[in-house]
């Protein structure tokens, strides 16, 4: 188990969003090991909560910043 990987990337300073449903999802951390991100929800530029989603689920814009894999 020799692997240097980092398992949590910051994403709180890339200034990282997306809009769903009417709302916009800030990125704020990339857990590697689990394939999923920390978020901030906001809705009209109002606070919401603070949630969990798949990297799965990310668009693919996105995906292709974070780039998982290293390809």
């Amino acid at each position: 188990m020799a692997k240097s990987k980092k398992l949590i990337i910051d994403l709180s300073k890339e200034n990282l969003f997306f809009e769903e449903r009417n709302q916009t999802i800030k990125l704020l951390n990339f857990k590697t090991e689990t394939m999923s991100l920390d978020i901030a929800i906001f809705e009209k530029e109002k606070f919401i909560k603070n949630s969990t989603m798949v990297f799965a689920h990310l668009p693919k814009k996105l995906k292709t910043k974070l780039n998982p894999t290293g390809k």
